[in-house]
């Protein structure tokens, strides 16, 4: 029988496992939320009346999470339960606190990496990788759970983590009904087929219309005027004409004579303090400003604070000191010293804040929580703030079109764009949300209309087989069956059925590709230059913001970095389309029989069957999974105290991924480095077996967090790590301190889990009492509720009018 022919059949026996559940009381859930349900939410509904599954693809704060709380609500009223997930812990912690506040604390429980509370709950919060864990262990919870919510499912696009929600969708027990909630994807009804063909009948629920309505805006600083021009991006959904002739006089300008010059436009990027001044002046607060840098984002808000911002009154700063101190009650003083609390606290009774994932958990929580309180008029964030976080403003300003990933900066995708502007406009608040992109010199003006025109969001598939997931295959299945369930990914089943499509467009996009780079070489470029778009340190100062060169070097370089961008886009969807096409022609069970020599060489698997380090390997899930088995089968771990496992499991979990070059690894003794050495050579060794075998690389192990570890499960204090004195000056950031940790106590108590070695499992747990302490076991801690109260009227209107005091003022 062919996968589509297998993919029907099972769809058919997942159908009549699944029953439809009595309909609860909407009335009183609707009653509970204050809301009368919209048109989709109504379709929503009835799908799951219906005993279906149902992909919901719908804006950001439309009311998808109603869809989900009505299903819970059937199962609860059933005798059933319901398992919640959500790609983060925070996320988790986060949906906790809601779905105790309508059901109570006794009903809702917790599993994550970081916590176990009340698993044998009737609703239960985790993470996706929990419930992919926990179905892959036969858990006996799974046959108790009649729905599974899989919050951001859109996530599955995600290249390190997005293969786990296609596996607990292949893999859901045909008794669970799913609630795939998702942004707005251009491809939701191809989503939806493929939840259905692969998990029992899914009804797709597509809302495009925003709750609130969103206007872009593009805004300029013209230096002739001494003003800020502020117009709509868009005129009837094209690139607005009169920015289009603005830019053009500005052109005009810059290789005109001298005389006509005078006249003419001349652009400049508004400085952020402008930006603010500007939002206040118009009651477009509050906003969030989005830079994709956190050292930019500190620094925004720093500079901010220091030209004299003061937007709350003196009963609004009370209750932010409040907030803050109720989040930060568990840290020593010493710590709170260390991470900078006074400015942190000065920045926020002013109204501003600066929120990413440098920021330990209870400093961004306390922001959150002023946030939603009414209490802050400008949050300096980076992209991360846009997943999930439910922080909506007025208003969202974009300080740029590209963003730094790994190994250079790339222009935002239509996607990424629809996520950022997603956080303009707060239901039931604001009657318009306003999304704000800035002139930049290297960005055509077109591109960003490009960008707010567009609707294309197509979810892609990132699924390949992992060593965990091989593993967990030999042991439960066949080679045949392991392929059909391999077949049955969303890669492979978008593969097959548009592979003539994709083959078509191919030839299309060489042949634009040939013509982009040709066009870029007799411009003088394809050669290696500068990175025009990086993100700057704070934003420009002085009279160092606007260096101008020669007329003709302007328009040359504008000219190139368009011919740049043309051809770097054509590329990717070159190789897109190429990996697409490899995939619907067996990629995938070329990769599982690859990926399975690989565990014959190192010795896990015996043809399709498992050894006894294969056995370990299934109960590993982790980036690292291969390399932590052979490290414990080589006795890396072994035979060491606390202190130094931290450090050497350290190396499995750190990746360096900023700009800058790593700091130099540091080791408290040559038995240390020895070993680190071993891993190093172990994974070497994979790296080159996968090579052999076409797969793709591991990542390299990285030995940068040693000495931090090390230390701090020695019993160092945060404020000694912070001074450098036992971190060799390299500690990071007090969030990346915290989520390291917080990774490094998750693989450790993987290895007292599996280890065969009795000494090294006791060791193992010795470690994890070593690490979970301070800021570090205070960023696990869950409370019930959150400590602000979410502002009642329209945020913005309270605020202290006229707050920005610029220093050095261009506004005329």
């Amino acid at each position: 029988m062919s996968a589509t022919g297998d993919q029907a059949d099972l769809a058919g026996r997942r159908l009549k496992a699944t029953k439809p559940l009595q309909r609860p009381p909407l009335a009183d859930l609707l009653a509970a939320r204050g809301i009368s349900p919209d048109g989709f939410q109504i379709e929503a509904f009835e799908a799951l009346d219906r005993g279906n599954s149902v992909l919901v693809a719908a804006p950001t704060s439309s009311g998808k999470t109603l869809v989900a709380e009505y299903a819970i609500a059937a199962a609860l009223q059933a005798g059933k339960r319901a398992a919640y997930t959500t790609p983060t812990k925070a996320l988790s912690n986060q949906k906790l606190r809601e779905l105790r506040s309508w059901l109570g604390s006794e009903r809702v429980g917790l599993l994550t990496g970081d916590n176990v509370v009340r698993p044998e709950a009737d609703v239960v919060v985790m993470t996706t990788e929990v419930l992919r864990n926990m179905i892959y262990a036969g858990s006996p919870h799974i046959a108790q759970f009649c729905v599974a919510v899989l919050d951001e499912v859109h996530y599955l696009q995600d290249p390190y983590r997005g293969a786990v929600w296609e596996e607990v969708i292949i893999s859901i027990p045909a008794h669970m009904r799913l609630v795939c909630l998702s942004a707005t994807v251009s491809n939701a009804y191809e989503l939806a087929s493929w939840i259905g063909a692969t998990a029992g009948r899914c009804e797709a629920v597509v809302c495009t219309q925003r709750p609130v309505p969103l206007e872009d805006r593009y805004l300029l600083f013209e230096r002739h005027s001494r003003r800020l021009v502020d117009l709509p991006t868009l005129r009837d959904g094209h690139s607005n004409p009169e920015i289009e002739r603005l830019l053009e006089r500005a052109r005009s300008r810059s290789g005109g004579h001298r005389r006509h010059r005078a006249a003419g436009v001349r652009p400049a990027r508004p400085r952020r303090s402008e930006i603010v001044e500007h939002l206040a002046a118009t009651a477009k607060l509050p906003a969030i400003i989005f830079v994709f840098s956190r050292q930019g984002c500190d620094d925004a808000a720093r500079a901010l604070a220091a030209e004299g911002v003061a937007f709350l009154d003196a009963s609004q700063q009370d209750r932010v000191r409040q907030i803050a101190a109720a989040h930060t009650a568990s840290l020593e003083p010493g710590d709170l010293d260390a991470l900078g609390y006074d400015e942190w606290l000065e920045g926020l009774t002013a109204g501003v804040a600066a929120h990413h994932a440098g920021l330990i958990p209870a400093f961004k929580e306390a922001i959150e929580d002023c946030f939603a309180a009414g209490l802050l008029a400008v949050v300096f964030a980076t992209e991360t703030l846009a997943v999930g976080v439910n922080m909506p403003a007025r208003s969202v300003v974009i300080s740029q079109l590209s963003r730094f990933r790994g190994e250079g900066f790339a222009a935002l995708t239509p996607g990424e764009y629809t996520q950022l502007t997603g956080r303009a406009g707060r239901r039931g608040i604001d009657e318009v949300g306003y999304a704000y992109t800035l002139w930049h010199p290297h960005t055509a003006f077109g591109e960003t209309a490009r960008l707010a025109a567009s609707n294309d969001f197509e979810l892609e598939s990132s699924f390949r087989p992992t060593y965990n997931m091989v593993a967990n295959l030999i042991a439960n299945r066949t080679r045949d069956e392991a392929v059909e369930m391999l077949q049955r990914s969303f890669a492979q089943w978008r593969a097959d059925r548009r592979v003539g499509e994709w083959t078509a467009a191919l030839e299309v996009e060489r042949r634009e590709l040939r013509e982009a780079r040709a066009r870029l070489r007799s411009m003088g470029g394809g050669r290696a230059r500068p990175q025009t778009q990086a993100p700057q340190r704070g934003g420009s100062r002085g009279g160092h913001r606007h260096r101008r060169g020669k007329p003709s070097d302007r328009r040359v370089d504008r000219a190139l970095v368009d011919a740049e961008q043309q051809a770097e886009r054509t590329g990717a969807r070159v190789s897109r389309l190429k990996d697409r096409i490899n995939l619907a022609k067996g990629g995938l069970a070329r990769q599982l029989d690859a990926t399975n020599e690989v565990l014959n060489i190192f010795g896990c698997a015996d043809g399709w069957a498992l050894t006894p380090a294969g056995e370990c390997l299934k109960s590993v899930f982790h980036e690292s999974d291969l390399l932590t088995v052979l490290c414990l089968r080589e006795g890396v771990f072994d035979g060491v105290a606390p202190a130094r496992l931290a450090g050497l499991v350290s190396v499995l979990i750190y990746e360096h991924r900023s700009s800058l070059p790593p700091p130099a690894p540091r080791y408290p003794d040559n038995e240390c480095r020895d070993r680190a050495a071993l891993i190093f050579e172990l994974a070497a060794q994979i790296n080159r077996a996968e090579r052999q075998h076409n797969l793709v690389a591991s990542r390299p192990p990285d030995a940068s967090f040693f000495a931090t570890a090390h230390a701090w499960a020695a019993g160092a204090t945060y404020i000694e790590l912070w001074q450098g004195d036992l971190s060799g000056g390299d500690a990071p950031a007090g969030g990346d301190f915290v989520r390291q940790m917080r990774q490094l106590i998750d693989l450790v108590d993987r290895i007292a889990d599996v280890a065969s070695n009795g000494a090294t499992r006791r060791t193992a747990a010795d470690t994890r009492s070593a690490l979970d302490r301070g800021v570090v076991a205070a960023a696990a801690r869950v409370s019930d509720e959150p400590v602000g109260t979410p502002a009642a009227a329209a945020s913005g209107e309270g605020f202290v009018p006229a707050p920005v005091l610029t220093r050095t003022r261009r506004l005329p």
